[in-house]
Formats: structure tokens, sequence, C-alpha cells
């Protein structure tokens, strides 16, 4: 018997902020501030106990903060490789295991909305890198132009523009100081396909 797709789904994760006070590096930390919300929705939401999430912390900002400083953190960004490694090493000293042999987490690097869609079908966030600069499409308009967020859903709308890919944004800078708190957004992705890296993170029986 064959399933109908759903055409909306919206996975509940815990919004974090790389502008919110605390945070060493807030303009490079996107993506130890992916990582650490989708750390957060692996322990709390999927049961993965061994794996630290934000009450292992004094703050959230704490744990983008470890996170930047021992899993891959750079001034410049973190790339797709890296935020692979941070997240294989920070999964592998939490539970113990050695990363090069039975403590490796299934990791997958790939760009496909059906596959995007079944990881949050399956109860998966997936992190988002919208990289225009070494996609070499330095001329594009695009959502962003270097920026990690998490993937919490999707929704296809009845207009047929195309899938949307709902994330949450990490928070915006405002000029003249202050910020905005991580928040859910909408970013249809036909438009910004040729720039988007996807990376999936599946511990189950880990």
């Amino acid at each position: 018997m064959s399933r109908t797709p759903q055409s909306r789904r919206i996975l509940a994760a815990e919004p974090y902020t790389q502008w919110e006070p605390g945070v060493h590096s807030p303009g490079s930390a996107c993506g130890p501030a992916t990582l650490a919300a989708m750390m957060e929705y692996w322990h709390t939401r999927q049961g993965a106990d061994f794996i630290p999430g934000s009450r292992h912390f004094a703050t959230k900002a704490a744990h983008i903060n470890y996170i930047y400083s021992h899993h891959s953190g750079r001034a410049w960004g973190m790339s797709v490789r890296s935020f692979v490694r941070a997240l294989h090493g920070y999964i592998s000293s939490a539970s113990g295991k050695d990363e090069n042999n039975s403590g490796r987490p299934d990791v997958a690097v790939f760009n496909d909305i059906e596959r995007y869609k079944a990881e949050i079908n399956a109860g998966r966030p997936v992190a988002l890198k919208f990289d225009k600069w070494f996609s070499l499409r330095w001329q594009g308009e695009f959502a962003y132009d270097y920026h990690w967020v998490l993937g919490t859903g999707y929704e296809e709308p009845a207009d047929g523009s195309g899938p949307v890919l709902i994330v949450h944004d990490n928070g915006v800078r405002l000029r003249g100081g202050g910020y905005l708190p991580g928040q859910e957004r909408r970013i249809h992705y036909k438009p910004n396909q040729d720039v988007i890296s996807m990376v999936s993170l599946n511990i189950t029986g880990f």
C-alpha cells in the first residue's frame, strides 16, 4: 500500500542564536550553533542521553563556545568537511567509542530535496550550508551568501512554486547593535539549490 507524500512537516527543534551575549566569536559561530542545535535535538527529542545537550552547559552560548573551541570553529567559518569532522568528534567523544572503528555515526553529505524530506519525515533534522563563494555562484541572489542553518522541516506550496525549506536561522545581527534571536524561516529550495550542501545525521542504534 503506497503512502501519499507529506506536503508539510516540521520538527520541534530548539533554536540557537549565534549573536547572543556570551558567544565568543559570533560572526563565525553559525556552524557551531547549528551543530549545537542538532545535538540538542538528538539529546531531547531522540533520547540520545549520552550526547551532551544544553543542560550540560551553563548557557546555550557556552554550548556554542565549547563546539567552536573543541570542534573545528574557525574565524573564517566552518567548511562542510569540518562540520562532518566536528559531528564525528562530538558524538564519539561523548559516547567513549573509537571514532575510527565502532564509534562512527551515520553522517552523509548531499544536495537532494527528496532525501532531505525523507530525513525530516524520519524525525532527523539536517544541517544546511549556504555557500555561493565556493560554489562559484558569486553573482547570484540567494537567501544567504555563506551561512549554516538547521533544516527542521519543509512544505510544498499549493501554488506549485516548488519545495520550501523550513530552517532555524541562528539569529540576525542588527545594524547599530543588538540582535534578533534564532527563529524559524522559510526558504524556497530551487532558487538556492546551487549553493546548498546538506549534512544528515543518524545515530539510531549507535
